[in-house]
């Protein structure tokens, strides 16, 4: 199968949507396909690198080729911006569809897939080639609830901007429409994305987890933790408003005092000489370090040797978090909507309705109490979840995808693999594990801009 990848974001050396876009084209490649894989110049230096390394180890890289799409030099200064990086996509959308006619001429492609930017309401101008087009997994339907916006800093520029921009682009956007309705194959990575894509034209939609695993994250068993005096309670992620850490402050705030815990904090972003402020505010200074941004290796490490896994992120298509922290055997408090919701395992963590914010408080601090009392059941939620995350390695997420496409109908692709398992993991292929890559993500994700 030729297939045509439309990846803005995609870089080995990175976390979020970047390492989510470089997986997607080279987890077909070893799947066998032949892949042309259009970006941006962001990541060109790691993936030369990369595949500069591997190109004598690894013979699917010769079935992988990058196409480097540029923009004008008035897009590349406006991108400082945020509404930059609105305009950036755009005119690279464009003239990735112009360098994709060309190469169709030339290779014929079978299918087209648009990987990230995961924005729906963005959309896709490689509907115009006239292929067969999967577009996703994307999100970006869901919003944070308004009662809840004392959580949110900024809320009128972070979420109020963003949902008028959402609207105006859902309603009057000519592309989305046409784009949708030309997809073969819409993949929303929640439920209201999905919604929303059957509103607008879709025909075909299906609900797929955005988030995936390379198969050398996983430890050979189950971490070994053995409960404690005090409960490790542990935060990753961005700093920014949508994650909402003021809600998880205000939490421990109405912890029984009773309960020995603490929480560390790991990360850094625009809300972070902030975060001092907060901890004041909820009267938590005894009970919270905030560590900043740290290696991703420590991250993991701090994962191993902590004991439940906090964040209440109040707009989300799906957090990459969840998924690492399953994979480490950690069990998790969260709140009960949108990617949370749909995604993760009952058994596998407490999910709190969001319905008042005094109610999801008390409720999340009730779940703290709870997890402290019961260790026997973190360790049960922990296995449920590591169970959960084995079944999400970007090889199994890639059969998934060539099913629907099967189901589709789109024309030459491969057969299911035989029912054996496969023994070969893929740490030959990984520039270096997982936990080594940097977490800084160079490219904004959509979700987080107004």
């Amino acid at each position: 199968m030729k297939l045509l990848l439309s990846a803005y974001a995609c870089n080995p050396a990175q976390g979020g949507e970047d390492n989510i876009g470089f997986h997607w084209a080279l987890q077909m490649a070893c799947r066998g396909q032949d892949v042309w894989c259009l970006t941006t110049d962001f990541g060109r230096d790691d993936i030369n690198r990369y595949l500069a390394r591997h190109a004598d180890d690894e013979p699917a890289l010769a079935r992988l080729h990058f196409v480097f799409v540029t923009v004008p030099a008035l897009f590349e200064f406006l991108y400082r911006w945020q509404f930059g990086v609105y305009l950036h996509y755009i005119a690279w959308q464009y003239a990735a569809w112009r360098v994709a006619r060309r190469l169709d001429a030339e290779v014929d492609f079978d299918v087209v897939h648009h990987a990230t930017y995961s924005s729906l309401k963005m959309g896709s101008w490689l509907w115009r080639l006239g292929k067969p087009l999967v577009y996703g997994p994307v999100g970006g339907a869901q919003k944070a609830p308004l009662a809840f916006r004392r959580y949110v800093p900024d809320w009128f520029r972070t979420e109020t901007l963003r949902s008028w921009v959402t609207w105006v682009l859902t309603r009057f956007d000519p592309n989305l429409r046409q784009h949708l309705r030309h997809c073969s194959l819409v993949l929303a990575s929640n439920d209201e994305s999905a919604e929303l894509a059957r509103h607008l034209g879709a025909r075909r939609v299906r609900v797929f987890l955005d988030t995936g695993l390379p198969e050398a994250f996983y430890g050979a068993q189950l971490p070994d933790r053995q409960p404690g005096p005090v409960l490790k309670l542990l935060w990753v992620g961005r700093l920014y408003p949508n994650k909402a850490l003021p809600l998880v402050l205000d939490a421990l705030s109405r912890v029984d005092r009773r309960v020995r815990f603490h929480l560390t904090v790991l990360g850094d972003g625009p809300m972070g000489p902030r975060v001092p402020g907060w901890i004041e505010q909820y009267g938590v200074a005894e009970h919270v370090t905030w560590r900043g941004l740290v290696p991703w290796q420590e991250v993991c490490g701090l994962m191993h040797s902590h004991d439940v896994f906090f964040f209440t992120s109040l707009r989300e298509s799906f957090a990459s978090q969840f998924m690492e922290a399953m994979a480490t055997g950690l069990p998790i408090i969260t709140v009960n909507h949108q990617g949370a919701r749909t995604h993760l395992p009952e058994t596998a963590a407490i999910k709190v309705p969001v319905d008042e914010p005094e109610a999801t408080a008390d409720a999340l601090a009730r779940a703290v109490e709870y997890l402290y009392d019961h260790p026997a059941e973190r360790l049960a939620m922990g296995r449920a979840g590591y169970e959960f995350a084995l079944r999400q390695t970007w090889p199994e997420r890639i059969e998934r995808l060539l099913n629907l496409m099967r189901e589709a109908g789109i024309p030459n692709v491969p057969a299911p693999l035989p029912a054996e398992p496969r023994t070969q993991p893929l740490e030959a292929l990984l520039d270096e594990p997982v936990r080594e890559r940097r977490p800084a993500e160079p490219v904004p994700s959509l979700d987080v801009l107004p």
